[in-house]
């Protein structure tokens, strides 16, 4: 039987690979994203930005005139790359940390419970608004280096619990006992008898994993949190909060304010963005925990 839920999300992964690398370079996007302050219709009037959807601008430009496609696709690839680095660096600590943790007692097991216990109190995006919300967070220079290890971290715990009733389940299965009974050093039972069978879990709970970074990023975009800012003057004695990235985040983040003027044309767009990548992670995740147990039950 194929597994349509692998082809699919293998297919959305790809397109979104394609967009990262590629997309820019396509002959209708403006990958410097050049504001354009002013135009001439075709009757001879003179046109201001916004504007609207045309051959020129597909889905319509900014305030500023700059094309809100070239826009979308420029900022994919940042919007990935922090996703993935934020999944990356929480499996980094987490995998080892519940490996060791595997006895389900000690130090190591104290912390994973203690990591678990603390972020479950409160929903994670709670938590992320309020660390992100720290003054020294929210006026330093380099906000995005703080914003990876929060976000990452805060799901630590949940992350290494699983790998510490995984790696507790295998501990118990007769070639491990075996292993041990030959008085294998703990770093050869690792590699050669616990981590073949976490990796399967693991790669599948990482793709899942993109997702719900992807989603959290993305409520933090409906609630207006930049992840990159600077704390700018915008009038005279008047001073904000001023985006300056283009990834998907920002951008929702940035035209929030449309939707109480009834005004959704581009607030969708980024929106969309980060609903395919989510679905494509997803169902990337799904597709390979079939794949995995269809060989499982094959060597069985």
């Amino acid at each position: 039987m194929k597994n349509y839920t692998l082809w699919i999300g293998g297919a959305m992964l790809a397109l979104v690979l394609f967009v990262m690398y590629l997309g820019p370079e396509l002959p209708f996007i403006d990958k410097s994203l050049t504001p354009e302050k002013h135009r001439w219709s075709e009757q001879g009037k003179l046109m201001l930005p916004p504007y609207k959807a045309s051959d020129l601008n597909w889905i319509g430009s900014d305030k500023k005139g700059v094309d809100n496609l070239s826009k979308l696709v420029v900022g994919t690839k940042e919007t990935v790359y922090i996703v993935f680095f934020i999944a990356l660096l929480r499996y980094i600590i987490a995998v080892p940390l519940g490996v060791l943790a595997y006895k389900q007692k000690g130090v190591a097991h104290w912390l994973v419970t203690s990591l678990n216990q603390i972020f479950t109190f409160l929903p994670v995006i709670f938590s992320a608004i309020l660390l992100l919300s720290m003054p020294f967070i929210q006026y330093s220079s380099n906000r995005i280096l703080w914003v990876i290890p929060i976000l990452a971290l805060l799901e630590v715990g949940r992350v290494a619990h699983i790998v510490q009733q995984q790696a507790n389940h295998i501990s118990h299965e007769l070639f491990v006992e075996a292993g041990e009974s030959l008085g294998l050093s703990g770093w050869r039972l690792v590699r050669n008898y616990y981590m073949p069978s976490l990796v399967p879990e693991i790669v599948i709970n990482f793709c899942i994993d993109l997702g719900k970074v992807m989603l959290l990023i993305g409520q933090l975009g409906v609630l207006s949190i930049f992840l990159t800012h600077n704390w700018a003057e915008v009038d005279y004695f008047t001073m904000k909060f001023v985006n300056t990235s283009t990834n998907w985040v920002s951008l929702l983040a940035e035209t929030r304010a449309d939707i109480y003027l009834s005004k959704f044309t581009f607030v969708f767009y980024p929106a969309l963005a980060i609903l395919f990548t989510v679905l494509t992670f997803n169902l990337l995740g799904e597709g390979l925990r079939r794949h995995f147990n269809r060989r499982m039950g094959s060597y069985l």
